[in-house]
């Protein structure tokens, strides 16, 4: 299904003959690992507003600021979602999705339920339109993720977020509509309780779950998608409503960052609590580091690092079992994980990781931001990134 998409939007430049080359079928499109290349670090680049969100506050007290800087913006993310369902299946299609939300705030599990309704009525946003944003979240995110050791210990955690392929081309500018629009949307959130920092967070502006995030000292999280189809478990969501113990993968993160204040029972959370949609779980802590392979109502597999091992300094995960290759189309896993070990563990830093993940493929054209975290002093830089021309589309 996706190689005839695939032909039907590339642009004709992106087919042509340098594709084809019997020693380089990708041409100039092809993996490029930069970890022997000058540092791209650059502090200018790095994100520096942080929003300060009070877990104690009344809903609209809580993301007041958050609504009245980003509403229009949240407008522009839905608008490309809905030019994308029309283009494909008509106004009908995207009466039929929102139709799906009416109920779905009520259903949600709380604070979510009436966060997002405050965010609503703030925004003056459409609650269904919102709720679809949120939801979207859920199962079309692409990502890389990795955990590293570098020789004294210290742990770093990279992480790409993919988001928009499909969602138009845009010609003009070469990339992604949604994820253009998506760079506008990140945020950095220092979640607070009680007066103290629980932990810091990247997200979209509007999203009530979260992406990335690390609790200083304790322990890193990012979540990637694990392909392959939830229609049984959202069917029975509209349904139903949430079966107990079941929860969102992204509000799930939140449960987890705020309520667990150590790797183990962070790490127990995350095994056991079921979900509508299968994951991957890519979890650094002050020890080390581990990729948890979820499916909807359980662990299927668990990568750990180990320095006993070769290579086993670091776990990398895209959005592919362990145990499966990429799709021809969407190679990320071999290219990160040859970048990774020709930067080799001497030369793990914050710098050295950024390095691994603006190499293509890891790097593309649906990536909307790269962030890297120290796990034991709870620092998390974020770059905005940007897949210059020749780049490959996922």
């Amino acid at each position: 299904m996706l190689l005839p998409l695939l032909l039907l939007i590339l642009p004709s430049s992106l087919l042509g003959a340098s594709l084809h080359t019997p020693d380089n079928p990708w041409g100039e499109y092809a993996a490029e690992c930069l970890a022997d290349q000058p540092s791209l670090w650059d502090e200018s680049r790095i994100e520096t507003k942080w929003y300060k969100i009070n877990l104690d506050a009344e809903a609209h007290d809580m993301w007041r600021e958050i609504a009245t800087e980003y509403s229009e913006k949240m407008v522009l993310a839905i608008d490309v979602v809905k030019n994308m369902v029309t283009s494909f299946g008509g106004d009908e299609a995207w009466d039929t999705l929102l139709g799906l939300m009416v109920n779905t705030p009520d259903m949600l599990t709380e604070p979510y339920s009436t966060e997002i309704k405050a965010m609503a009525d703030l925004t003056q946003i459409p609650l269904n339109e919102l709720t679809l944003l949120n939801l979207f979240y859920e199962i079309a995110k692409a990502c890389t993720s990795l955990v590293a050791m570098d020789h004294n210990g210290k742990v770093f955690h990279g992480r790409n977020l993919d988001f928009g392929f499909l969602f138009i081309w845009n010609t003009d500018d070469h990339t992604w509509d949604l994820t253009r629009r998506l760079k506008d949307l990140v945020v950095q959130y220092e979640f607070e309780k009680e007066g103290k920092l629980l932990f810091k967070a990247v997200t979209f502006a509007g999203h009530l779950g979260i992406l990335t995030a690390v609790r200083p000292g304790a322990y890193s999280l990012s979540s990637d998608t694990r392909f392959g189809s939830s229609l049984d478990t959202l069917t029975n969501f509209f349904l139903n409503g949430l079966d107990p113990d079941q929860q969102f993968i992204l509000y799930a993160n939140r449960e987890m960052m705020t309520n667990y204040d150590n790797f183990e029972d962070a790490k127990n959370y995350i095994e056991n609590i079921h979900f509508l949609a299968r994951g991957y779980f890519i979890m650094g802590h002050t020890q080390g580091g581990m990729v948890v392979t979820r499916s909807y109502n359980g662990t299927d597999h668990e990568a750990v690092i180990d320095p006993k091992q070769s290579n086993g300094w670091y776990v990398l995960e895209t959005n592919y079992d362990w145990n499966e290759p990429d799709i021809y189309l969407d190679d990320r896993t071999i290219p990160g994980n040859k970048c990774m070990q020709q930067l080799g563990r001497k030369r793990v830093t914050k710098e050295g990781i950024f390095q691994v993940m603006s190499s293509k493929t890891t790097l593309n054209k649906a990536t909307v931001y790269t962030s890297i975290m120290e796990v034991q002093t709870g620092e998390l830089y974020t770059f905005k990134q940007e897949c210059k021309d020749p780049c490959w589309l996922v």
